[in-house]
């Protein structure tokens, strides 16, 4: 479908005007020559105050759920239930089969980046076709493709994303679910074989204003068309408050690591000093696996990608996949063993992954010394709490800029710190600068955590991203 008076046919709409249709987007920036131009509804407004600067990008004709304004003189489809049919119209448009892809839903306030890209290892273990896409951008099996930087593209890059690689059999495709996308209804009604929560915690009251706000946007996943129930990790405690409501509106699965009446995947994680094992009991998939992902919340993250898995695959090819190399993803829970001594390198950015993250690194070192900052024109209610955090796990504490964006540093760190004293709290405003005073301090008892942007290649000060990038410094100024 590549033509005007095609997609005027698929919308059952008679034309005399047949015109080649190079790309289609409903975002104006990214118009090209003989584009068709989608003027839909948008988050703030409707996409028809952006017509003209489409046209002037080389936008051909338009399609809108609205009529055509009088001032539009290129060839225009009116189509009142525009919404419903644009899932499948893309799939006609870039000639995609529907039924040649698996799409896996996941969110949820920490972990949505984790359980994805283990999934799409495993499914890649087994030979498979399969497309992470998230936080980290793109990877078509092991190949990486960057995308616009949201964690959760619109339709239409997605759509244009997926033709590019031709996927001709069947592929799996792992989404990470933002809050946001979640709440704009960003994919629409696309067609999901299985979506999973991991847990709600507080995060982006910037743009949800408040906490209800933000849980019922990571809710919205159970209204999404899925074949198989939505899964639910049930071990953080806003979701056990809510299961009573949820199951009154939702059919749904749960995993937990408590037995229960309630339909459940259950798994139970074991510890070891060196290993863990974790059983699984689940309808399809009975097993012990034996691993040593570091810290141990990423056993719970690896137990709900197989949670995610177990509809579409089968026991059996889950049971016989060897998990010891299993890698996390980039900027995720990275571990350096250098002469100075241990480094530690994660995107924890809430309270609760901090928290997550420097309860199990003081299980296994003595000290932590550690490096954070808040992002700029975000929460600010989660500052001081970040800090206490914190206060409460590490010996040294080094503050520092973390995409202070329009704010200042200085009123960041502020907010984070109020009138309270601290002990061993450092005010660093250079990020470069506060990771050298992490590695001088440095010994055989102690490790460096560094947290906050992980897999990040940039720092975004006063509108200008400047290069930066936490795992990269670090390796050109360690001794390995």
């Amino acid at each position: 479908m590549n033509s005007f008076s095609s997609i005027a046919s698929f919308f059952k709409i008679d034309t005399q005007v047949d015109l080649t249709i190079s790309g289609i987007t409903d975002d104006s920036r990214s118009v090209q020559g003989n584009f068709l131009f989608v003027a839909r509804p948008g988050i703030n407004c409707h996409g028809l105050k952006f017509v003209e600067d489409a046209i002037k990008n080389g936008a051909t004709c338009i399609l809108s759920d609205k009529p055509s304004p009088l001032s539009i003189k290129i060839p225009y489809i009116h189509f009142g239930n525009l919404e419903r049919l644009l899932i499948k119209f893309l799939f006609k448009f870039y000639h995609l089969d529907e039924n040649n892809f698996l799409f896996h839903g996941i969110t949820g306030t920490n972990g949505k980046t984790s359980t994805a890209f283990i999934a799409h290892q495993i499914i890649h273990k087994l030979g498979r076709p399969s497309c992470y896409i998230g936080t980290l951008g793109a990877f078509v099996d092991t190949k990486f493709f960057p995308t616009k930087g949201n964690s959760t593209p619109g339709i239409f890059e997605l759509f244009q994303l997926l033709a590019e690689h031709k996927f001709n059999e069947l592929t799996y495709i792992f989404l990470e679910l933002s809050s946001h996308a979640l709440e704009q209804n960003r994919l629409l009604s696309l067609p999901f074989t299985q979506t999973m929560l991991l847990n709600i915690y507080s995060d982006h009251l910037d743009y949800h204003l408040t906490h209800e706000e933000y849980v019922q946007a990571k809710l919205a996943i159970l209204d999404l068309p899925s074949k198989y129930p939505p899964i639910i990790h049930v071990d953080s405690v806003i979701i056990q408050n809510s299961l009573g409501a949820i199951e009154q509106k939702h059919q749904v699965l749960f995993l937990s690591s408590q037995d229960s009446d309630r339909p459940y995947f259950y798994k139970k994680i074991f510890k070891h000093p060196e290993t863990s094992n974790i059983v699984f009991q689940f309808p399809s998939f009975r097993s012990t696996k034996n691993l040593s992902l570091f810290p141990e919340f990423n056993l719970d993250n690896f137990a709900c990608a197989i949670g995610l898995l177990s509809n579409s695959c089968s026991g059996s090819e889950l049971e016989a996949l060897d998990y010891t190399d299993l890698e996390l993803p980039p900027g995720r829970s990275e571990h350096f063993i250098c002469t100075q001594g241990h480094i530690f390198i994660d995107y924890a950015h809430d309270p609760e992954a901090m928290k997550n993250i420097l309860s199990s690194l003081a299980a296994s070192y003595d000290e932590l010394v550690l490096i954070f900052g808040c992002g700029g024109d975000r929460d600010k209610l989660k500052r001081p709490q970040m800090m206490r955090v914190a206060e409460e796990f590490a010996h040294e504490i080094i503050f520092t800029s973390d995409n202070n964006r329009s704010e200042s540093f200085e009123m960041i760190a502020a907010d984070a710190v109020g009138t309270r004293q601290f002990k061993n709290l450092s005010i660093v405003k250079s990020r470069p600068d506060a990771i050298n005073q992490g590695l001088r301090s440095l010994n055989s008892k102690n490790i460096l955590v560094i947290l906050g942007k992980g897999h990040e290649m940039s720092m975004e000060e006063d509108g200008k991203f400047i290069p930066f990038n936490d795992r990269e410094y670090i390796l050109g100024n360690i001794n390995t």
